[in-house]
């Protein structure tokens, strides 16, 4: 895995008009990391050519970054926020079905910030079972390459928003489950400044912070 970073680690670099064969490891290239989002379209898109599935990971990463995606833009309302959570989890369970997310109640909340919270007692975001196991479900659909690319892209589509939502958004194409996007509605809550986690009572937290 790590030859192969680096063979990636030069293309990007040599895309970008950067010295090659750098004396850092590719996890830590900040290059690769921030200046990427500078590239126009067409030098953006061909960093992703030696990648599997590469056109629609470096086309829907460029449309994200940039707000190109019109569904990503809507502001939803109350009701509409509760209807996506119940896609969300919905979505979640036909990957990862957890018992906790069995009909949850809802809960939901606005602040300024989620440690304001002090009646409730949650625990981490209702996808984390399947952000945990991803790289898994990404190698079990592209194999090999699909999961060395996955562990090169990681760091760099955070840094896209600097949030694992729109970066799994985008990565979960190597999983190569064409019919699901269980990132989908976890990432137009985001969009909306909505977090959700689960309550150890069985619930389920929808906290939208106010901007």
């Amino acid at each position: 895995m790590k030859e192969q970073h680096k063979i990636w680690q030069n293309e990007w670099r040599q895309i970008m008009g950067k010295p090659i064969n750098v004396d850092i490891e590719p996890d830590c290239d900040f290059d690769l990391h921030f200046d990427i989002w500078d590239l126009e379209k067409i030098k953006f898109l061909e960093l992703f050519n030696s990648f599997p599935k590469g056109m629609e990971i470096g086309n829907n990463a460029f449309n994200l970054r940039n707000g190109l995606i019109e569904e990503f833009n809507q502001k939803l309302d109350k009701d509409e926020i509760i209807s996506e959570t119940l896609k969300a989890i919905k979505d979640i369970q036909k990957i990862a079905y957890t018992e906790e997310l069995n009909n949850p109640h809802i809960v939901f909340r606005k602040g300024k910030s989620i440690s304001d919270i002090t009646d409730l007692n949650y625990s981490e975001r209702i996808s984390i079972e399947i952000d945990d196991e991803l790289s898994g479900f990404i190698e079990k659909g592209t194999g090999k390459s699909g999961y060395n690319a996955y562990h090169f892209l990681s760091e760099p589509m955070y840094r896209m928003h600097n949030s694992y939502i729109p970066s799994h958004w985008v990565l979960w194409t190597l999983a190569d489950i064409n019919n699901i996007n269980p990132f989908n509605s976890m990432l137009k809550l985001e969009c909306n400044n909505c977090s959700v986690f689960s309550i150890v009572d069985g619930g389920v937290l929808i906290f939208q912070n106010e901007e």
